[in-house]
């Protein structure tokens, strides 16, 4: 099925400059087809490969469900751990559960 739509694009392509001479010449973006992964444009392709990699995020967030008064959860910065492991929030009553965002 893939194979049958690769051949009727590359057949549309084929017939296309035929019909676009007639047309004002508009300059438009060189676009690949994989078999994996679709169609991937080559502005698409550059924008990712310049864009820097966003570092991992730490928070603890503690569940104040149990105490007196409380409800709800806190959560604030942590530094970098196991994830899912124990950390602590200043000015808060007991302790969290490690996450990332």
């Amino acid at each position: 099925m893939l194979r049958l739509f690769c051949v009727a694009l590359s057949l549309l392509v084929i017939a296309t400059p035929a019909s676009a001479e007639t047309a004002a010449n508009v300059s438009l973006p060189f676009v690949l087809v994989n078999d994996t992964s679709g169609a991937i444009s080559e502005s698409q392709n550059t924008q990712r490969q310049n864009r820097p990699v966003r570092p991992q995020r730490y928070i603890c967030v503690v569940d104040q469900s149990g105490s007196v008064g409380g409800g709800g959860q806190v959560s604030c910065p942590a530094n970098p751990g196991r994830v899912g492991g124990r950390c602590r929030c200043a000015n808060v009553r007991g302790s969290g559960t490690l996450l990332t965002y």
